[in-house]
């Protein structure tokens, strides 16, 4: 899981997959780290949450959209739904293809029991911080949070970087969804302090 050392400002920071990683990368003074040194270090940690209904909407789009090609190479979170939808090792790039681009929304939230713990971009983000006691905890939709990162923790958050911008359209959600996501999520929404749909 991503964790990040400042060597300038002498301070940790942690994300998830699909939580500001991909911005976390190209900053300039970030160092990816192992986690042990977390757990060694006295230095200052943060943390940064993202609420698990928008995490997986961006999964949904990226992996299942914006970044499926037909063709013979197949992403980690893509490849996870092979097995779950039957599609054998020995299918052709087209069917695999079909397959995943066949997934509707609602579907994709139904696998997730099976699928979740297979794929870093889906797994509970309390399970990278629960062990570590940090300086503060943040969500990346606060808008005091991110100007804290940006002012307090020097970081240049302008600059979008794998973005899903150009895979917007509406996704909806049932209460089958939401008792999905509530139920495999549970430690993140608490972990954050993020609200529960309710239909």
């Amino acid at each position: 899981m991503p964790h990040f050392y400042n060597k300038k400002e002498k301070y940790y920071i942690s994300v998830n997959f699909k939580v500001m990683y991909s911005s976390l990368r190209k900053q300039k003074h970030l160092k990816k780290v192992k986690p042990f040194w977390l757990q060694l270090s006295s230095k200052p940690k943060y943390v940064i949450g993202r609420n698990p209904y928008t995490r997986l909407e961006s999964f949904y789009r990226d992996k299942l959209n914006k970044d499926l090609d037909q063709t013979s190479y197949w992403l980690r979170s893509q490849k996870i739904f092979f097995e779950p939808l039957g599609i054998k090792k020995s299918a052709s790039i087209d069917e695999k293809y079909q397959a995943l681009k066949a997934i509707s929304f609602s579907e994709f939230i139904h696998l997730l029991p099976e699928v979740y713990m297979n794929n870093r971009h889906l797994h509970p983000q309390y399970k990278i911080f629960k062990n570590l006691k940090v300086a503060k905890k943040m969500k990346m939709e606060m808008q005091a949070d991110r100007d804290f990162v940006e002012q307090k923790l020097k970081l240049d958050l302008s600059k979008k970087v794998n973005t899903t911008e150009k895979a917007k359209f509406d996704l909806q959600w049932d209460q089958s969804m939401n008792e999905i996501v509530n139920q495999l999520y549970k430690l993140d929404f608490e972990y954050f302090n993020y609200k529960k749909n309710k239909l």
